[in-house]
């Protein structure tokens, strides 16, 4: 892993927009809520992160479901 904090993009699941999101690396996996940069509406995200501090996988879902 080269750097703490990587950049992603992820498509809302209500308006279906994409909008970059900040990850983390050192806090290991994560699972959180962020709000969608376009309509406001809770997304939440599942950020799964390996033993060697690399991304391998982000799933997203509403937020309020």
């Amino acid at each position: 892993m080269s750097q703490a904090i990587t950049y992603a993009d992820i498509t809302c699941p209500y308006c279906h927009s994409d909008f970059g999101i900040e990850i983390d690396h050192t806090a290991g996996s994560q699972d959180y809520y962020e709000d969608c940069q376009v309509c406001c509406n809770p997304v939440q995200l599942f950020i799964h992160i390996d033993a060697d501090g690399e991304i391998t996988r982000i799933d997203v879902q509403p937020g309020n479901s």
